[in-house]
This record gives C-alpha cells, sequence and structure tokens, in this order.
C-alpha cells in the first residue's frame, strides 16, 4: 500500500512538474489572453441592451497615417498602422482591416464597431493596419482592387522588420471588403499580380474574418447598390458578358480545400447582400473540409445598426477566440 501512495504521489509531483513548466513556458500567452478578454468584458459588461454604433468611440490614435504601399498610374494607394501598445518578445501579430463601400465607396478609417476589440489587441502588443484599395469610378475593376488588397499583405510581409511584426497576419473584412479580401487569400498568388517592387512577397494570411461578405455575385440585387455602381455596370454590361464577370469574381468558385481558416459572420436581417451568401460559403467550404465557423446575427442590419446586446456579445467572444487561437504571440 505505501509502494502504491508512494507511486500516485510520485506521478502527481511530475505532473504538477510538468503544469508548472507549461504555465511558465506560456505565461506570456496567458496574460495576454487573459489581459485582452478582460479589458473586452469591461466594454461588454456596460454596453446597452441595443446598441448605436454611432455612438461608439473609433480609433484615432494611429502611429503611422497614409503610408504608401504602391503608386499606380501616378496615385499613391496607402495604409494607417495603429501600432501596439506594448512590445511582445516574438513581434507584434498584424490584424488587417478592410474597409466596405459597395466597391464604390468608403474610407481606411476604423469603424465604430470595432474600435473597442481593436484597442483591446493594441494594449496587448498586436498592430492593426487599415488599408485603401482604389474605388471603382468609371469602369468594373475587381482585378484591381483585388490586387490591391494582395499588395498590401505583400507590403506587410515586405516591411516586418521596420515595423517590429513578427509574419502573422489575419483579416478583417466588412461587405465589399470582406469580399475583395476573401478573393485575395482563396485566389493563387499569381492571380491579380500588381505592383512589380512587390511581387518578390509571399500574400499568405493566417485567417479571415468576414464580415457580411458577398460570395456570390448572382445573388446581390443591384439596384439597391446605389447609383454609382449600377451606372458602372449597366455601361460594363455593353463591352463584358456579365455571367463570365459574376463567375470570375464570386468567391465560391475558388474553394479547393486548401482555403485559409475563416470566421463567417452574417446577419439574418441583411437586406443588402442575402444572408445565403454566408451560407453557401460555409457548406461549400465544408465539403472541401476546410476549417470554418458560421456566427449568426438575428438582429442587426447590413450596417449593424441596433445591433442587440444578444448578438455583440456572442460575436465579440467569438471573434477574440478566433483571433487568438490564430495569432502567433
Amino acid at each position: 500500500m505505501k509502494k502504491f501512495l508512494k507511486g500516485v504521489l510520485a506521478i502527481l509531483l511530475v505532473f504538477c512538474l510538468i503544469i508548472g513548466i507549461i504555465l511558465f513556458t506560456f505565461k506570456t500567452e496567458i496574460n495576454i489572453v487573459t489581459n485582452i478578454a478582460k479589458n473586452y468584458m469591461g466594454f461588454l459588461e456596460n454596453m446597452p441592451e441595443v446598441v448605436d454604433v454611432e455612438k461608439l468611440d473609433m480609433m484615432d490614435t494611429m502611429d503611422y497615417k497614409d503610408v504608401t504601399y504602391k503608386v499606380r498610374d501616378g496615385k499613391n494607394l496607402t495604409l494607417d498602422i495603429y501600432g501596439p501598445k506594448k512590445k511582445l518578445k516574438n513581434g507584434s501579430p498584424v490584424i488587417l482591416y478592410v474597409h466596405g463601400g459597395s466597391w464604390v465607396y468608403g474610407n481606411k478609417g476604423i469603424p465604430k464597431f470595432l474600435a473597442p476589440l481593436l484597442d483591446a489587441f493594441r494594449d496587448e502588443g498586436f498592430t492593426v493596419i487599415s488599408t485603401s484599395y482604389e474605388l471603382m469610378k468609371d469602369e468594373l475593376s475587381f482585378d484591381k482592387q483585388i490586387s490591391d488588397i494582395k499588395d498590401t499583405i505583400r507590403w506587410i510581409h515586405k516591411n516586418e522588420s521596420e515595423y517590429g511584426l513578427n509574419g502573422n497576419v489575419g483579416i478583417i473584412g466588412v461587405s465589399s471588403g470582406a469580399h475583395l479580401s476573401l478573393m485575395a487569400a482563396y485566389t493563387p498568388k499569381p492571380m491579380y499580380s500588381g505592383a512589380l517592387e512587390l511581387s518578390a512577397y509571399p500574400t499568405d494570411v493566417d485567417y479571415i474574418i468576414d464580415f457580411f461578405g458577398p460570395t456570390d455575385l448572382s445573388t446581390l440585387d443591384m439596384g439597391k447598390a446605389g447609383w454609382d455602381l449600377n451606372q458602372i455596370i449597366k455601361k460594363a454590361e455593353k463591352v463584358k458578358n456579365k455571367q463570365k464577370v459574376i463567375e470570375e469574381y464570386s468567391v465560391i468558385n475558388y474553394i479547393d480545400g486548401e482555403e485559409v481558416d475563416t470566421l463567417i459572420i452574417h446577419s439574418k436581417m441583411d437586406n443588402i447582400v442575402p444572408y445565403e451568401n454566408s451560407i453557401k460559403l460555409y457548406e461549400k467550404l465544408k465539403k472541401y473540409n476546410n476549417n470554418v465557423e458560421l456566427l449568426t446575427l438575428d438582429t442587426s442590419g447590413h450596417d449593424l445598426s441596433n445591433i442587440s446586446k444578444e448578438d455583440v456579445v456572442p460575436v465579440a467572444w467569438g471573434m477574440l477566440k478566433f483571433i487568438l487561437n490564430h495569432s502567433k504571440i
């Protein structure tokens, strides 16, 4: 009996030693996760039952504004860098934000509904980068816009040492920005090539968070897209085959089983980009054994107006866990 108890004690001692080593080894990572969760939990606990996103604070403490990542036809394409508020020993992971606006409107300002979460990550050593892309004016230019997102990713990898980055890049894309982000990540590297000086660098990302992204362009009611985009489409239809354009720029046509891990967030109440876009993407990614998660909202419109706390909390925690699980810290 004594031998048995000694054996049990020895096993427990070894077990405790192993746990101690694990906790010591991953102390930094555990602290980061705990602090981000604690900071963001404070925001969620004080949040009203129905959230007016216009009353949230925007991120305005950027470190580098309008940094040129490439020049096309004499026009600078730029990005903003919101640097980390603490230094990590292995360098800073990057969260790249790509804005929406029906491919025609919008700018790279960080939206109010994302600011509290992204600021919590910055507090613990993450870098947030918001990029611009060439907005459509007189013609359909999905190809240029996709190449802009790919070149942003290439620029990030090229400048890792200059800005203290660690090569870990994730994307948050909203609406048309989600469409461009998915196309940039899911298509082969040689497709939609951009600036020659960036072509040698990778377009690799570690994850994508897709907010309300159009994935099957045939499902969109262009009558709701705005006058400018409608005029561009009408003009394009005179010189291009509409079905061919839809097929070439629909995300679901590029899924082959090697896609980056994806978190899809979409509302059933979205009347601009039908919820079926996310269902189609989720099912096809699953069919090809990709890692994908779908978080469904029940109350919010396409612009996240009047989103309820019941929707915000699970989505916020879902994003938090997804980013942390895919971040190299």
